[in-house]
């Protein structure tokens, strides 16, 4: 009797998984815009801008928003179908026609079952706010309003009257003049079960645990912004700035976060640079950053090192960097604590899609060398930025709006696999308890203290947030 018992404890454990698999490999398709950003080519693998839906650089936009198009997608293995999911980002509600096949070249439309089309946007898809109709704008730690348009973003599952064998390529038409405004395509998949396909966010492990972000400062006024935070000898430096207006920086001893420091006590500015992007313990030098377009095409780009004298920081020297080359007027980047490389977020002629991170090292003791794309495990087809390095000089946090998130732009973490610095494992999202719905950005990791300093925009407002996380989840989110 205690053997039967057994195996029927067992058996649940041998029931079938849902398989789930999203499209490989792109076979035919009407149009796309071409290029690296919204080309075709983004419907390929998991969803990108799902849950939080809307414009994404990262899906496939047909040339004409009103017109038909097609897509025929082929996925790594043949398998069983029950449900196909079409993930809309943007006016859903455009498919028109869905053709499955084995990968011979011949296709048939399959049968929905009676109520076998739904939507999942009703009970599941992520709520945003009002901040929504704020975007970043690719430029320097700016916000400006957008055109507040619906995103309409939706997952259409079809699930099947009869389950089709042996599926290896899937066909879907649209018809965009269904709805109004731009469509955006971001995946497909299929599914051997009926249970609804779901977007999942990859969130670094005990994301959901941590207790929840702490507002430090605030911005005086909506219309100014929050930038630039960096911490040393206990004082959390950061920028206030205003459109079209000169930043200025400013700083609090964090023991008393309300008392606000006089800066010209602690740095001789006379070149009224308005960023600090880092600081090199050691050598006690910190990178300064200017609003001035960062005078491209001459020899001084922006950037100048300062250098602790006699108890000021004051001008030590530009930055130099060969072939610098920034198709954009602003950029951001940070100096390593260790002072031996410059991390940026700028768009170049390497540039995967918009703003992509990239690194430079010293050439000799009076240059940096070429600006080096970190690679595609970490560049997008939108925009990465904001990067900031941990001391072990491989974990690496970062601000993106080119994988799935809760809002515009979400905080990821990502380790560096080797020493080409070029190699990164797949960036996991710090979770909901750092990232809202709108914008989360400009990351500082206070190794001593373990918490994460960083700007979020809450109801239209600019914050510096603070959130303790243990180092050893970061450091482990491989």
């Amino acid at each position: 009797m205690k053997k039967i018992y057994l195996c029927f404890l067992a058996f649940p454990l041998l029931v079938h998984a849902q398989q789930i698999q999203y499209a490989a490999k792109v076979l035919k398709y009407s149009s796309d815009l071409g290029g690296k950003l919204n080309s075709v080519k983004r419907i390929v693998g998991k969803p990108d801008a799902f849950p939080q839906g809307g414009a994404s650089a990262n899906a496939w936009v047909a040339k004409d928003a009103l017109g038909s198009a097609f897509v025929e997608v082929e996925f790594e293995n043949a398998q069983t179908v029950q449900q196909i999911a079409i993930f809309e980002n943007l006016n859903a509600g455009c498919v028109t026609r869905v053709q499955v096949g084995d990968g011979s070249g011949k296709l048939h439309t399959v049968r929905k079952k009676m109520g076998g089309f739904m939507r999942w946007m009703t009970s599941l898809q992520t709520q945003g706010n009002t901040d929504r109709a704020y975007y970043f704008n690719k430029k320097r730690r700016k916000i400006e309003i957008a055109q507040n348009v619906e995103n309409n973003a939706d997952i259409e599952y079809i699930h099947l009257q009869t389950s089709e064998n042996n599926v290896k390529v899937v066909r879907v038409d649209f018809n965009f003049g269904l709805k109004p405004g731009q469509k955006q395509i971001d995946a497909i998949a299929i599914s051997d079960s009926d249970d609804p396909i779901q977007p999942q966010i990859n969130i670094m492990e005990g994301a959901e645990d941590l207790s929840p972000a702490v507002n430090l400062i605030y911005s005086p006024r909506l219309d100014y912004d929050l930038s630039s935070i960096i911490v040393f000898d206990n004082q959390l430096y950061y920028t206030i700035s205003r459109y079209e207006k000169a930043g200025e920086i400013h700083a609090v001893d964090l023991e008393k976060p309300t008392e606000i420091l006089d800066i010209t006590k602690k740095i001789r500015n006379d070149k009224k640079l308005n960023y600090i992007l880092g600081y090199a313990p050691e050598s006690k030098i910190i990178l300064m950053g200017s609003e001035n377009k960062f005078r491209r095409g001459g020899d001084e780009l922006g950037f100048d090192f300062f250098k602790l004298n006699e108890g000021l920081y004051a001008y030590y020297k530009p930055l130099k960097i060969t072939a610098y080359s920034n198709y954009g007027d602003y950029a951001d980047a940070f100096l390593t604590k260790d002072g031996k490389r410059i991390l940026f977020g700028v768009e170049s002629d390497l540039t995967i899609g918009g703003f992509d991170l990239y690194y430079t090292q010293p050439k000799d003791e009076t240059v940096f060398g070429i600006l080096q794309n970190m690679g595609k495990g970490l560049n997008t087809a939108g925009d990465e930025t904001n990067p900031f390095l941990l001391s072990d000089n491989k974990t690496l946090i970062f601000t993106s709006n080119g994988y799935s998130g809760y809002g515009g732009f979400d905080l990821y973490v990502s380790t560096r696999l080797d020493d080409t610095w070029k190699n990164w494992s797949e960036p996991k999202n710090l979770g909901p308890k750092v990232n809202g719905s709108s914008f989360d950005t400009n990351p500082f990791y206070d190794e001593k203290t373990e918490y994460l300093y960083y700007v979020s925009f809450r109801d239209g407002n600019s914050v510096i947030q603070k959130i303790k996380i243990p180092i050893t989840q970061l450091t482990g989110s491989k």
